[in-house]
């Protein structure tokens, strides 16, 4: 779990920074290059793995690195670009319903505590389709809080135990 466990530290410090930036109306350009960098990271390591795959398992763990990478990407080029965001709030659906059946994949197969993540991921995808997708602009700032909150509990925190072999 070594290299989940490196990307899943990046997207808690970039959660983390991107929800404290919003809260805190800091200049969104700011945090544009940690979403650079851990989009990057993820991209590009999730390829290598492709390049690896040879059982279905390796697929799907890549595409949903791919999932994550392009996010991060795309928030940077938001951030630099002022990007019409009604196109990442649908690209957040796709990623939620990915995440939604993860989710029931993992549980069914004994990986409960991934599939926890998995449905944590999952709401955050399907909030910012709400919040950007669909214009629901009544959500406020529970988008931010809740990037803090999954940047910690279910990217971050799970990231170093996997790192340290505690997971």
């Amino acid at each position: 779990m070594g290299f989940l466990g490196l990307c899943l530290l990046f997207v808690g410090i970039t959660l983390i920074m991107n929800g404290v930036a919003a809260l805190s109306r800091w200049d969104a350009k700011t945090t544009a290059f940690i979403n650079l960098v851990t989009g990057s990271i993820l991209v590009i390591g999730n390829f290598i793995g492709l390049l690896r795959a040879d059982v279905l398992l390796d697929y799907n763990n890549a595409a949903g690195g791919f999932l994550f990478g392009v996010t991060y990407l795309f928030i940077a080029a938001n951030h630099l670009l002022k990007l019409d965001l009604r196109a990442f709030g649908w690209y957040s659906m796709g990623v939620a319903v990915f995440a939604a059946v993860s989710t029931a994949v993992c549980v069914h197969g004994g990986a409960v505590p991934l599939g926890i993540l998995w449905a944590a991921w999952a709401v955050l995808w399907f909030e910012g389709f709400l919040q950007l997708g669909l214009n629901i602009k009544a959500l406020g700032k529970i988008f931010p809080c809740l990037s803090i909150l999954e940047g910690i509990f279910a990217a971050g925190g799970p990231g170093v135990f996997m790192l340290f072999g505690w997971w």
